[in-house]
């Protein structure tokens, strides 16, 4: 029988992953820089549009509404320029990334390879396992930075539309992080038997090969890559439930604000679909980040066989 113990995730090595970017600070700076602005510069539209609805169906001032609807347009297409740019230098922060890694990573297969410890299955490591630390550096950074970001900007802009509101949100956030982490817990769990799971089956395939000649290779391989797919269609509906349950209640909780500024006053059209707006962005990023430690769960086999290389070279430095 499993035990709890042997289901708990084991601790990710964040300070050597924060290493592996301290090369790249330039470009992570940059990187992160170009993202959070056009997160800033998206709470534009938001904004201007409940002016602009006010402007046609409380005053009908319709040049007011041509100008506003091109500083929407405006605001759009500078952050969709920016979050181009944003991903132009992610992608090179990513090569570099890569490239660093991979080579501190050959370097130990070589010190391996010169003691003649086996060597099997590395190529592999060098390209799915070093993309998925990527998800664990430049992702989570560029990625938890742009939904915090979110988060603090959309309440701060709603606080200063209408202070009342945030009363109304804080609960509505604090429900949603407690459903979503009650959540996330069998999902960490289904996601460490999956990962034991595969690393059975990596050590199935090396043992299997050296005894390809023996009848039953097949089945035991077989046998263990049934394994592999049981906890991966648990895996899968388990995650599915988490993302798709926690973007659920997302969605209701921007019309929960907007039903509870109906009930509280009389309020303009524009004024209700800016509240709306922008409580939907507020929900969004508070998702994403809750979201983001689900997301790692699925790194650390990567990680560990990344770094396992890397400390098989004679000079780590």
């Amino acid at each position: 029988m499993t035990t709890e113990a042997e289901v708990r995730p084991q601790p990710i090595p964040w300070r050597r992953l924060a290493g592996l970017l301290r090369p790249l600070w330039r470009g992570t700076a940059a990187m992160v820089g170009l993202s959070v602005s056009g997160v800033l510069l998206g709470l534009v539209p938001p904004l201007l549009l409940g002016v602009l609805v006010n402007a046609l169906v409380e005053r009908n001032d319709r040049p007011e509404a041509a100008l506003l609807a091109g500083l929407v347009a405006l605001a759009i297409v500078a952050e969709a320029a920016l979050y181009v740019l944003a991903d132009g230098m992610y992608a090179r922060n990513a090569a570099r990334l890569y490239r660093n890694l991979r080579l501190a990573m050959f370097a130990g297969a070589l010190a391996r390879a010169r003691r003649g410890e086996d060597t099997r299955g590395l190529p592999s490591r060098f390209i799915s396992d070093t993309e998925t630390v990527e998800r664990a550096t430049l992702s989570i950074l560029d990625t938890g930075s742009m939904m915090l970001v979110e988060l603090v900007s959309a309440l701060a802009a709603l606080g200063a539309l209408e202070p009342w509101t945030l009363p109304v949100v804080a609960p509505l956030l604090a429900a949603t992080w407690i459903a979503t982490r009650r959540m996330q817990e069998p999902a960490a769990a289904a996601g460490q038997r999956r990962q034991e799971a595969l690393e059975t089956m990596t050590g199935s395939l090396a043992d299997e090969l050296d005894r390809s000649g023996e009848a039953g290779a097949p089945s035991r391989f077989r046998s263990a890559a049934e394994r592999v797919l049981g906890a991966e269609v648990r895996y899968g509906w388990l995650q599915a439930l988490n993302l798709q349950g926690s973007g659920g209640l997302a969605k209701l909780g921007p019309i929960a604000v907007v039903v509870a500024a109906a009930f509280a006053g009389s309020h303009q059209a524009g004024t209700l679909l800016s509240i709306y707006l922008l409580a939907q962005r507020a929900f969004w990023g508070f998702d994403g980040v809750v979201d983001l430690s689900l997301g790692t769960q699925s790194v650390r086999g990567a990680v560990a066989r990344c770094f396992e290389l890397v400390d098989a070279a004679p000079d780590q430095s």
